[in-house]
């Protein structure tokens, strides 16, 4: 009790300084005995659903990352660690699924923050305090979902594992550690068919470059990344969920190595790092 309590206080004091998605990297990475405040800084643009499009709440952004680093802590095999990382993300997912009916943002605060009178409507309503009270009671939650997960050997496959945001990563000159730890976000996070995983994964690493390049600055709002969500709905018209792109869901993660081998999405992933 002693350690949820803390959990959940320290989640809901780092949710007003870092937002959702860092403050949910930073409890679930320090449970590992782990910190980098470069990833907790460089997350703000993921927090509300993507670029406050109201997509996945950035709590499960910020979990399937801590989730993927730590994958990749736990063994060298790159199969191995992407599909743990994999599996503890749809386990994540499961776990919030059991505290709200959707994973979306926008469903669960009813407001759209992309437009100003959705701002003002987020503030006035209370939704920051819900919003408080829901990190509070998932941050745990998250942590012991990650632990027993993380735990778990994964499973053996004769092909090899890939995830379609690690590939993305690789694209945009990320090494091995900073890839594998977005491995979980593949598929809409952890196969989910939700909003497209490569796409936060290239949002998040276009964050990252422009905090390497402007080191000092804080922000959520960061230049630049907005384009990789223009050009992505460019590409796809419109379309943002995994599961309409790819015209199914992946039940496994060999299911979904196999379509991303075989040629699947290759051009989004090549306009996403801006190789294509």
């Amino acid at each position: 009790m002693k350690n949820t309590c803390s959990t959940r206080k320290e989640a809901r004091s780092l949710l007003f300084k870092l937002g959702c998605t860092g403050a949910l990297f930073a409890v679930v990475n320090k449970n590992f005995g782990q910190r980098d405040s470069e990833v907790e800084k460089a997350t703000g643009p993921l927090c509300g659903g993507i670029l406050q499009e109201g997509h996945q709440c950035g709590m499960l952004w910020g979990a399937a990352l801590a989730a993927g680093a730590e994958a990749n802590r736990r063994t060298k095999d790159p199969n191995a660690a992407t599909s743990l990382a994999i599996s503890t993300a749809r386990d994540l997912v499961d776990s919030f699924n059991q505290r709200k009916s959707s994973v979306n943002c926008r469903d669960i605060t009813n407001c759209n923050q992309k437009s100003v009178l959705g701002q003002i409507k987020f503030f006035i309503s209370g939704k920051p305090l819900n919003c408080a009270r829901l990190i509070g009671r998932w941050a745990p939650e998250a942590v012991t979902t990650a632990e027993r997960s993380l735990a778990l050997t994964p499973e053996s496959s004769d092909m090899p594992i890939v995830s379609c945001a690690s590939i993305v990563a690789e694209k945009m000159g990320a090494d091995k550690e900073k890839a594998m730890m977005l491995a979980g976000f593949a598929g809409g996070i952890g196969l989910s068919g939700n909003a497209c995983g490569a796409l936060g994964a290239a949002v998040y690493l276009g964050a990252e470059k422009w905090f390497r390049e402007n080191p000092g600055e804080v922000r959520f709002i960061v230049p630049g990344v907005e384009q990789k969500m223009l050009d992505f709905l460019m590409e796809n018209r419109g379309e943002v969920h995994c599961s309409k792109i790819c015209g199914k869901t992946f039940a496994t993660a060999e299911e979904h190595s196999e379509y991303i081998r075989n040629g699947g999405c290759s051009k989004l992933l090549n306009v996403l790092s801006g190789t294509g």
